[in-house]
C-alpha cells in the first residue's frame, strides 16, 4: 500500500478538503480534480511567438481537459506569463471540434527559479537538470496552487493523457491519503533504491504532494553534489527527477503503487504503443523495464489496459492528432449524426 503510515507531519488540506458521495455504503467517491503540470525548455521568444507547437497540440487536445494546466519553465527576464495559441493557418484547425474550444484561451506559464544551467542548447549532453526544475516546480505548485485540485500530474510534452479515464480510475481514491500513482519501474531495488514510476506522467494525491512539496521548499541546493539513491530527499545535479522523486517520498512514507488492471496489464505506457505491443519478457529479462517486474504483468499484445491512460514518446503531432481523433472526434460526429437522424 501507498498509504502513509504516520500522521505526524501537519498538511494544509483545509481548503481542499474533497468533496466525497456515497454511491451505495460500501463504496465511497471521490472528488477527481485535475491539476497538468507540464515542464518544458522554451526561450522568451518561443513563448512570445508562439513557436511551439507541442504546447499548441496540447491545448487543442488532452491539455483542454485537465481542470488546471500550467507550463513550467526557466524564468528569465521578459518571460510571459501566459501561452496562447497561435491561430493563425494550420493552428486554426486544431481547435475546430465542435465550435468553442477551451483550449484556444491558452494557459497560464510559470517561471522556474533555476541555480543551475537547463543547458538549452544541449551542447555538451550533460546538464540537463531536470531534478531541479521538477522539484522547484513542485515546491511552486504546494506552495501556490494546492487548494485548485485533488490530483496533480506531471506532464511531458510528449505524452498524450487520457483525462476521461484517468477521473474515472481515481474515483475510489481518497487524495486526503498519501498516493504515488504511475507505472512502477523496480530495476533499482537491487542496488537499495525505491520503486519508482516512470516520469512521462506521474500522479499524486493532493496530500501526497502537500507533504513532499513541503519537503522540497524546505531543501536547500547543493550544485555539484552528487546523490546516492537511499531513503532521503536531496537537491543535486542531472536529469534523474524519477528517482529524486521515489526517494524523497520514501522518506515521508509514501511508495509507489501501479495504476495496472484487474489483468496486471499496464495503463501508462513509458514508449511508444506499438514499441509495447513488441516489447516480450523472454527477450530481455534483465533490462531495466523488465528487471524486478512482477510476473503477473503480462507482456506483447496483452501488455496494456483498454483504458489507458497516459502513452509516452510521441513528439508526431499526427499520432497525436489520431489519438484525440479516435478518442473524441470520432465519438463526437457519431453522436451528433445520430441526433441529426432523431430530429429528422
Amino acid at each position: 500500500s501507498s498509504k502513509i503510515t504516520s500522521d505526524a507531519t501537519a498538511t494544509r488540506l483545509q481548503e481542499a478538503t474533497p468533496q466525497i458521495t456515497q454511491t451505495n455504503a460500501l463504496t465511497p467517491v471521490y472528488s477527481n480534480r485535475i491539476y497538468c503540470m507540464v515542464p518544458a525548455s522554451a526561450t522568451v521568444n518561443q513563448l512570445k511567438f508562439q513557436h511551439i507547437k507541442a504546447f499548441d497540440f496540447i491545448l487543442a487536445t488532452w491539455g483542454s481537459r485537465c481542470d488546471v494546466i500550467k507550463f513550467f519553465v526557466n524564468n528569465v527576464p521578459g518571460l510571459p506569463n501566459h501561452y496562447t495559441p497561435k491561430k493563425e493557418q494550420d493552428g486554426a484547425k486544431l481547435f475546430a471540434i465542435g465550435g468553442s474550444h477551451r483550449g484556444e484561451n491558452g494557459a497560464p506559464v510559470v517561471g522556474v527559479d533555476m541555480q543551475r544551467s537547463d543547458c538549452d542548447l544541449r551542447n555538451d549532453g550533460k546538464c540537463r537538470n531536470i531534478w531541479e526544475k521538477v522539484w522547484r516546480s513542485w515546491a511552486y505548485v504546494q506552495k501556490n496552487d494546492l487548494h485548485t485540485a485533488d490530483w496533480f500530474l506531471k506532464v511531458d510534452f510528449d505524452t498524450y493523457l487520457f483525462v476521461e479515464n484517468l477521473k474515472d480510475f481515481l474515483l475510489p481514491y481518497n487524495p486526503a491519503e498519501g498516493w504515488y500513482l504511475g507505472h512502477n519501474v523496480y530495476h533499482h531495488v537491487p542496488h537499495g533504491g525505491p520503486v519508482f514510476n516512470q516520469g512521462g506522467a506521474t500522479v499524486f494525491s493532493n496530500k501526497a504532494l502537500d507533504l513532499m512539496g513541503g519537503e522540497f521548499n524546505k531543501m536547500k541546493p547543493r550544485i555539484g553534489k552528487t546523490h546516492t539513491w537511499v531513503k532521503d530527499c536531496l537537491d543535486r545535479d542531472g536529469p534523474q527527477e524519477e528517482l529524486g522523486v521515489a526517494g524523497c517520498l520514501l522518506s515521508l512514507n509514501i511508495t509507489a503503487s501501479p495504476m495496472t488492471d484487474s489483468e496486471g496489464r499496464e495503463r501508462i505506457t513509458p514508449f511508444q504503443l506499438h514499441s509495447h505491443l513488441r516489447l516480450l519478457r523472454k527477450d530481455g529479462p534483465d533490462g531495466w523495464f523488465w528487471k524486478g517486474k512482477p510476473e503477473t504483468v503480462p507482456d506483447g499484445t496483452n501488455c496494456c489496459a483498454d483504458d489507458l491512460i497516459a502513452v509516452h514518446g510521441y513528439k508526431n503531432s499526427e499520432a497525436v492528432r489520431f489519438f484525440d481523433y479516435e478518442h473524441f472526434e470520432k465519438a463526437y460526429s457519431n453522436l451528433r449524426n445520430k441526433m441529426k437522424a432523431i430530429q429528422n
